[in-house]
């Protein structure tokens, strides 16, 4: 079940929006061993025509679909699909249900209908199809219209376009059809693997024609003497998946054979009926005839490389070829449309001596669903690692370290995935220099040390990571070995004639003898000097060659890299000027750098600019300038960024700032003060000198104000800990797994139960038995015991003691109940969230017994309910509180009393918002909301999970408990 939909409508009714997870293996479908999918969220209820937003002409303001367009796409669909007419039929009656004006000849071109929707409206409506395979098909054409209404009005396909359009169409393809529709797969002259989804003819020709296109990475990559080729319709491309390169030429008839480059060949189709030239929607073969005539092609276009979510287009009659690596998977979805440009001759070029050439459209056994699902995976494993890289720039080291570790899960758990041990290879190089860049040493050295093995010597990836691990060695204060380490990266480099990684191993090595120098007694420093400023030479020239006006995002993503590497290398040589008293020369290279790091998304390399101006500054003895440099207002300081890589050198680095005054209690992007890394990273040295800086700058009582700064700081470690080493693979793993949830309160209580600096703080997970809760006839306390009996009311989740692998004598399912107090007695908000009259109380009831209806699986004996008034010690709340987002993620679903205020309420809100995270991003976890009615019964609904919050703004009773739910808040963030 996806949430945030009626309860009435089917699992696949709305429209996905974004990629991110796994979802589910798909039942009955032996090619669909994984599906990784987008989530959804759309309407899914029946078109409001009388609601309908329109523009001035009648039309929806955004991408509208007429009844027309949508009927004449279907046709195609249901022809690339040999859908039977007993089928077809009634999806066709059902979209020209709701036109006004559609004219009844199958060849008809739009009609102005005054009716048109949007995709969503769409797809909602298609529940009312009655087979699934019907609404499958209802929604391919809908995905197909899209691009098309897209291209026929000059709109670009936005990325979120393209993630709507493959989500219907990989769930059409992977869903397994029994009522005679029929997706196949065929092998073109070009090497990629094609599946037809729309195909419209008009007297033998090509009139419009949409098809998924794949290239494997297995090497098969057509004959290339036949690449350069025309089409008779015009041709549009969408990217879904990997890089592609794209070729345009001119061409020129000679009569001289020595004058020609090609010859011209003639194209024919051949199905279980005939060849001609006529085109074929079901091919078993082509074949190219030479026709005597020959010419001489001028490369105009190209390469023109195309990535995930671009687009590109090749003019009917127009020569061009598409070159893919062998060894990469690359898809898309393809159009010819005779609409925008139409061509009779569109021949293919060939060799000058050659007669003939014949491609069998065999697929060899590669089934569409498998192919759909390859592509699928190779999507959400670009997006994982974008994400990641994008969170990498701007130093969000947990968020990196999530999708990195995704991709990670992805080419390791997904059987076939393409090109596995290279896209591997990929996630190792980037999770080596996040878990560096995120002060876990000894983690990215694990990672490196283990790839290196596996790696070709002189490969550009072995170049990468001897740098990388060079990096790890030196701030793990293994000198020498990270010398070794950039002096072989940089003979490498300099053998492969690799600038690139010249300019980082010149500087590497730059920073490692200015390091050894300080160790050997302040020996001079001129090659450090020497091979950084070489560093800086020839970074900046390496962003001179780049072309800053190109449309080539590859360009921009170079620049900023080539920048980031300028800033370093001018940092670390104001360090050296620094180390030998020029104060003049520091001061000048710092402020170069200082400048630079102005337009940087890293606020790392922001802040590590700052620290060696600042410190050149004090050489100076300009104090005042030194504390603006170290105390940047609401950003990443220098105390930040050094404790976030702890080092021997960081570590004398911070020393000076705390002697200079710097702030300690200053808070990052993330939210996170240095104090946090520091204990996140388990080097005690740094915590102890960050808490002395806090002696030096707290008042009062200092001693318990820095307690309680440790034991916040010792929280965020826990939740990191716990959720991203313990939960989140249980959770990743979820996909095959039913008993994922089981399985994740078993691993909680194991956690718990091993590590005792854990447990004191964060509490057990706690249930009340729903049988129970049903006899005692109110909201119970913590102490309270079954009636006529001494036994708790409260049970804990505990390991079998005689088996550690099972929970003892636990319930199968749990809801957890979110609810606003509404005690207005004359006892305190703390002694009861009831009133008199129980009414919160029968709401849970009433909300439990109409779940179960709604889920008749889930066994009321069976069931364990989490409500924080029993669950939760109302004497000592801290570890309870602080356990909340290991509580909600064990509980298979949260139900919210809703009323008038509880939205405004900053508990209820972050509840939500941690059910909301789950949801979307492991799809195991239900949310409901339990809201009154006229009848006074209430009614049940799914929660809507389109929801936003703004904690700050939320209402508590308690203002002291704000820093809790800012915390929790920020933690909710970090589980999806």
């Amino acid at each position: 079940m996806i949430l945030g939909q009626p309860l009435t409508l089917s699992d696949n009714a709305g429209v996905p929006q974004v990629s991110a997870p796994i979802k589910g293996t798909q039942p009955g479908n032996a090619d669909a061993h994984i599906i990784v999918s987008v989530e959804t969220s759309g309407k899914t209820e029946g078109i409001n025509i009388d609601n309908f937003a329109r523009d001035d002409n009648g039309r929806d303001r955004e991408c509208s679909i007429s009844p027309s367009t949508l009927s004449r796409v279907f046709r195609g669909v249901a022809v690339a699909t040999k859908t039977p007419d007993h089928v077809a039929s009634p999806i066709l009656q059902w979209i020209l249900s709701f036109g006004r004006k559609v004219a009844l000849d199958p060849d008809c071109q739009d009609h102005d209908d005054t009716l048109a929707f949007q995709p969503d409206e769409w797809c909602g409506a298609t529940v009312g199809l009655a087979h699934v395979d019907s609404q499958q098909l209802a929604r391919v054409a809908i995905g197909i219209a899209v691009l098309r209404e897209r291209a026929r009005r000059s709109q670009c396909a936005t990325a979120a376009d393209l993630a709507m359009v493959w989500g219907l169409v990989h769930s059409a393809i992977t869903h397994s059809m029994t009522t005679g529709p029929c997706f196949s797969v065929a092998r073109s002259s070009q090497g990629f693997l094609a599946i037809p989804l729309c195909s419209l003819l008009r007297d033998g020709n090509i009139d419009e024609l949409y098809r998924c296109h794949v290239w494997l990475p297995d090497g098969q990559r057509g004959n290339p003497d036949f690449a350069v080729h025309s089409h008779q319709a015009y041709a549009q491309s969408w990217i879904l998946a990997g890089e592609g390169r794209d070729f345009q030429y001119a061409f020129e008839p000679v009569v001289s054979m020595a004058d020609a480059t090609h010859a011209v060949y003639a194209l024919s189709w051949t199905d279980n009926k005939n060849t001609s030239s006529t085109y074929k929607t079901h091919q078993t073969s082509s074949t190219v005839v030479n026709t005597g005539k020959l010419g001489r092609t001028t490369l105009t276009t190209g390469p023109a490389l195309h990535t995930r979510d671009m687009s590109y287009y090749v003019p009917s009659g127009v020569f061009h070829s598409s070159e893919v690596a062998p060894d990469t998977l690359h898809a898309t979805l393809f159009v010819f449309d005779s609409h925008r440009g139409f061509t009779k001759d569109a021949p293919v070029l060939g060799p000058k001596d050659s007669e003939s050439s014949t491609q069998l459209r065999d697929p060899a056994g590669v089934t569409p669903a498998a192919l759909a699902n390859l592509v699928d995976v190779m999507r959400s494993w670009e997006i994982l690692m974008e994400q990641g890289q994008q969170h990498s720039a701007r130093a969000e080291w947990e968020d990196a370290l999530q999708a990195f570790n995704r991709a990670l899960y992805l080419c390791e758990s997904v059987p076939d995935f393409p090109n596995a041990v290279r896209h591997k290879r990929q996630v190792l190089g980037q999770l080596g220099n996040t878990n560096r860049r995120f002060g876990r040493s000894e983690q990215a050295r694990d990672i490196l040390e283990k790839a290196l093995v596996e790696m070709e010597p002189d490969s550009p990836e072995c170049i990468e990571f001897s740098g990388e691990l060079g990096v790890v060695y030196r701030h793990m204060n293994r000198l020498e070995d990270a010398k070794r380490m950039f002096e072989d990266q940089h003979n490498t480099a300099k053998r492969l004639s690799n600038e690139q990684a010249q300019c980082r191993a010149v500087g590497n090595l730059g920073m490692v003898n200015y390091q050894l120098a300080g160790r050997n007694g302040g020996l001079p420093l001129d090659l450090a000097i020497e091979q950084l400023t070489e560093r800086v030479t020839s970074v900046r020239r390496l962003k001179a060659a780049l072309d800053t006006r190109s449309s080539d995002p590859s360009q921009r993503h170079s620049f900023n890299i080539f920048t980031t590497w300028e800033i370093v290398g001018l940092s670390r040589l104001s360090l050296c000027y620094t180390t030998c008293g020029d104060a003049k020369q520091a001061i000048g290279t710092a402020s170069e750098g200082v400048e630079l790091a102005k337009n940087s998304m890293d606020p790392t390399v922001i802040a590590t600019s700052r620290f060696f101006h600042g410190r050149a500054l004090l050489l100076d003895g300009q104090r005042q300038e030194v504390l603006k440099q170290f105390n940047p207002p609401n950003a990443c300081t220098p105390a930040i960024a050094l404790c976030k890589e702890p080092s021997e050198e960081h570590l004398s680095y911070l020393a000076e700032l705390v002697d200079t005054g710097a702030d300690m209690d200053a808070v990052d992007e993330q939210g996170y003060k240095a104090l946090d890394y520091a204990v996140f990273n388990g080097d005690t040295a740094m915590e102890m000198l960050v808490l002395a800086g806090f002696r030096m700058q707290l008042d009062g009582d200092v001693e318990v104000k820095v307690a309680q700064r440790q034991r916040e700081a010792k929280l965020r470690k826990g939740y990191r800990e716990l959720f991203q080493n313990k939960l989140r693979p249980v959770l990743l793993g979820s996909s095959c797994n039913k008993d994922a949830l089981q399985d994740l309160r078993r691993v909680y209580a194991d956690a718990l139960a091993t590590d005792t600096e854990k447990a004191g703080l964060f509490d057990v997970l706690t249930f009340v038995r729903f049988r129970d809760f049903l006899s005692f006839g109110k909201i119970p306390g913590s102490g309270d015991t079954l009636p006529g009996s001494n036994d708790p009311l409260l049970q804990r989740f505990r390991l079998n003691t005689q088996n550690n692998s099972q929970l003892s004598n636990t319930p199968e399912f749990v809801i957890f109940f979110s609810y606003r107090w509404i005690n207005k007695g004359s006892a305190t908000a703390r002694d009861t969230p009831d009133d008199s009259n129980n009414k919160r109380y029968k709401r849970m009831v009433n909300a439990t017994e109409n779940f179960l209806r709604f889920h008749p699986s889930v066994g009321r004996e069976k069931l364990g309910i989490w409500i924080n008034h029993p669950c939760v010690d109302q004497d000592d709340p801290a570890p309870d509180v602080s356990a909340l987002p290991m509580i909600i993620a064990p509980c298979n679903a949260l139900i919210s009393l809703v009323d008038d205020a509880y939205h405004t309420r900053a508990w209820c809100s972050v509840e939500v918002m941690m059910l909301q995270t789950l949801g979307k991003s492991y799809n195991l976890h239900m949310w409901y909301e339990y809201v009154p009615s006229e009848s006074g019964e209430g009614t049940l609904r799914e929660g809507p999970m389109d929801l936003q919050f703004v904690m700050r703004d939320k209402e508590l009773t308690y203002e002291s408990d704000r820093a809790k739910v800012l915390l929790l808040d920020r933690q909710s963030k970090l589980r999806g």
